[in-house]
């Protein structure tokens, strides 16, 4: 781990997100796309939530099917070999994990945002079976890193939120109505908005119960 991240979540006495800052991606094998092993509902269900997120974990991948992460592995391993997904091995400051993606969709421009869809992919993954009305979508700007936007049925009508995550050493847009932070630390930069950690979103529970708002942050 750089000595820079280390000291500074010591200094805060913090956990750091196995998603904070990303260091460098390996593509994996393309599968053979010869056929599925038990092509199951379960595996239908997991590609049709794959698309829509453009990118889920493991971990987001049991959240969607309710199921253990090897149940959830065995049906991402299942969308490989049909030639229906494809994963990059993401290397970060603590240590490496695997994100999955449609097979047809490009890989993320680097290890950061990967990052980035890693834990939109888990915010995705919570989202999608407790918020009504819900629609999810990936914006980019043309000087801006990679967010999420989500669409709903909030408690006075249609909402919209913009959500950012901002990971390690990354700027934070102010114009975000959400955000994903890898470490509590970086809540002062954000006073007055609604804010989830990595952390909270890898626990078992409801979104949200995840969503927080600073108020009178000093």
């Amino acid at each position: 781990m750089p000595e820079g991240v280390k000291e500074a979540a010591a200094r805060a006495n913090e956990w750091i997100s196995p998603y904070a800052r990303g260091i460098a991606l390996h593509p994996g094998q393309l599968g053979p796309g010869s056929g599925a092993r038990d092509f199951s509902g379960r595996a239908y269900e997991l590609l049709s939530a794959l698309v829509e997120a453009r990118a889920l974990t493991q971990e987001a991948s049991a959240n969607i099917l309710k199921c253990s992460r090897r149940t959830a592995n065995s049906a991402l391993k299942t969308l490989w070999y049909a030639g229906m997904a494809r994963w990059v091995d993401v290397f970060t400051v603590v240590g490496p994990f695997r994100l999955w993606l449609p097979a047809e969709s490009r890989p993320p421009l680097d290890a950061q945002e990967a990052c980035r869809l890693a834990v939109y992919g888990l915010f995705f993954s919570l989202a999608k079976k407790e918020v009504p009305g819900f629609n999810w979508q990936l914006v980019k700007g043309k000087n801006s890193c990679l967010q999420a936007q989500m669409a709903f049925n909030g408690a006075n009508g249609p909402e919209k939120w913009l959500i950012d995550a901002p990971r390690l050493e990354e700027e934070i847009n102010s114009a975000a109505d959400v955000y994903i932070l890898p470490m509590e630390g970086r809540k002062g930069e954000i006073p007055g908005k609604k804010f989830t950690l990595d952390e909270l979103l890898l626990r078992p529970g409801m979104l949200k119960e995840k969503i927080k708002l600073i108020e009178n942050f000093s």
